[in-house]
């Protein structure tokens, strides 16, 4: 399980917390045991009592021959995840794709632009630049249909379908339907709670087209996340006969540079991982403008994004 824990967003915390955690409360089995008596605690590992994580999920891209890439794919998906090594928690930070950031040349683009101009270092420049933390000490870059696989590996996953209005709690629930050739998404959802395939799932996660766009795709995204690590924590059994498909899923789409004996360090302190030791947020915004070959971007409400990662990232 060399790849069980590469911090998959927040979701990844508890699928490893899910598999580690004892049968019987108090106890441990003979690989936890054994483990715990050869991996340092994260703490040792890593010297300090926070770690700093970027994590970045590719986006769709097509060849020619309607193949999916991600040659130069920029980022979908940007979450600035900060975990408490001590407390045993985990704060996630999403910034949302079209946030007009500041590129390493000096140029104004939208902030998932730092992916497919200089790769995953650059995004952890650009990121932690544009939030004003320290430096992220890890990454996670999540390949294209990570979250599909994964979704599909543990049986699906059960989501309450919400449309703008209701995310927002301004108005009445209602269908989402949007379709996409080009970009192969096709979203036909009626709304309620339903339990839904990997394609599903990702297509309610990936959905923007109503007024709210990118700050309620990440209210969905941050939904699917949390209903996988619910099915995988309610579901044990099925999980531990899934498991090794996980595991295949995670060697395939995750990259990280994180060691397998950080992520194994990682997994059995979080073991006991719950809902409640997990914090997340978004940064907001205040306008939109029009960027030059890059289309409509979003300007961030600069007090709030100082607020939240003084608040989610105020750590030595």
């Amino acid at each position: 399980m060399r790849r069980f824990f590469p911090v998959l967003g927040v979701a990844s915390a508890l699928f490893a917390a899910a598999l580690l955690r004892p049968q019987v409360p108090g106890s441990l089995n003979a690989a936890q045991a054994v483990a715990r008596l050869i991996v340092p605690a994260p703490q040792e590992l890593f010297g300090k009592p926070h770690l700093r994580l970027l994590v970045v999920g590719l986006d769709y891209d097509y060849s020619a021959r309607d193949l999916e890439s991600s040659a130069h794919s920029r980022s979908d998906v940007i979450m600035a995840v900060n975990v408490d090594l001590n407390k045993r928690r985990i704060a996630e930070l999403s910034v949302p794709r079209d946030m007009v950031a500041t590129m390493p040349d000096g140029s104004l683009a939208k902030i998932n632009e730092a992916q497919s101009q200089g790769g995953v270092n650059e995004s952890k420049r650009v990121v932690s630049r544009w939030l004003g933390i320290p430096p992220f000490d890890r990454y996670v870059v999540l390949r294209i249909d990570t979250l599909k696989h994964l979704i599909d590996a543990v049986g699906g996953v059960t989501v309450n379908v919400q449309n703008a209005d209701a995310l927002r709690r301004l108005g009445p629930n209602g269908p989402l339907n949007y379709d996409d050739s080009w970009g192969h998404l096709h979203v036909h959802l009626q709304p309620g709670p339903q339990h839904l395939d990997g394609d599903r799932a990702v297509g309610y996660a990936r959905f923007r087209h109503d007024w709210c766009s990118d700050p309620c795709r990440i209210l969905r995204q941050q939904q699917v996340i949390h209903a996988l690590a619910q099915q995988v924590a309610a579901n044990k059994l099925a999980t531990l006969l899934r498991v090794r498909q996980l595991v295949d899923v995670i060697h395939e789409d995750v990259q990280t540079d994180l060691t397998p004996r950080e992520e194994l360090s990682l997994a059995i302190a979080f073991e006991r991982l719950g809902a409640s030791d997990i914090v997340t947020a978004q940064v907001p915004f205040t306008a939109s403008v029009s960027l030059p070959g890059e289309g409509e971007a979003i300007v961030p409400n600069e007090s709030e994004k100082r607020r939240l990662a003084a608040a989610m990232f105020d750590s030595p």
